[in-house]
């Protein structure tokens, strides 16, 4: 015995059309999957009631279904990208890692100074200038030594403090300060933006899937926000 395949759709019955609905508990699903089901159940409703003097236009019943397929292609592709995201991600995180034992060039003039070694800074400037000098003082204030860095270029130029004081004895471990200072062609005063490196130690994974630099001087510091490498 043959199964009428319309058996289960509900038939518009005007007593009943605009009574409230009655929340059965079992939620809507929005998944691309359940709106194909919905929109075919609607589909047959509309083929069983259609007037028999009047029926649907087959054309009207091609743009539904090209409108459904669409709507079920924009949910697959926005899954793809997601999942594209995360990987490219992923690819990116893995990159960074390989940055460990370089040292990123970070903006300001704050200096973790472990107590040997040199110390890798860099300054940024618009113009060129001339007669800068590099001011170095300690947590107190006082000043501990000075570099004279002569003409410079605009952009970035790098230079070294090799941890020692004016009398060329090495300082001790602590925080030091940079400060930057020189002159234009016309004579007016400049104070270039520094810059201060330190090797990356770690890379750690941020919350928004991109990179972030753990530095041995003990800033934290996001990938993009590095302006150069100097080694």
């Amino acid at each position: 015995m043959a199964t009428n395949p319309l058996s289960g759709i509900r038939v518009y019955d005007p007593s009943t059309a605009n009574q409230p609905k009655i929340d059965d508990g079992r939620g809507t699903d929005t998944s691309p999957a359940a709106q194909t089901q919905n929109f075919l159940k609607l589909l047959i409703a509309q083929i069983q009631n259609q007037d028999p003097m009047a029926p649907m236009d087959a054309s009207t019943m091609t743009a539904q279904m090209s409108q459904l397929n669409m709507v079920s292609s924009i949910a697959t592709m926005n899954s793809s990208m997601t999942a594209m995201l995360s990987q490219m991600q992923s690819a990116n995180f893995l990159n960074q890692a390989s940055l460990i034992g370089h040292s990123p060039a970070v903006a300001g003039g704050e200096i973790t100074y472990i107590g040997s070694g040199d110390v890798t800074m860099a300054l940024q400037s618009d113009t060129p200038l001339q007669s800068v000098v590099a001011t170095l003082t300690d947590s107190g204030g006082n000043l501990v030594n000075t570099v004279n860095l002569g003409a410079i270029n605009a952009g970035m130029t790098n230079f070294i403090w090799s941890g020692q004081n004016q009398d060329g004895a090495t300082v001790a471990a602590g925080q030091y300060t940079l400060s930057l200072s020189g002159k234009t062609a016309s004579g007016e005063n400049k104070n270039p933006s520094p810059y201060v490196a330190s090797p990356v130690m770690s890379v750690t994974k941020g919350s928004d899937g991109n990179a972030v630099l753990n530095l041995l001087d003990g800033k934290t510091i996001k990938s993009t926000d590095v302006q150069q490498w100097l080694n």
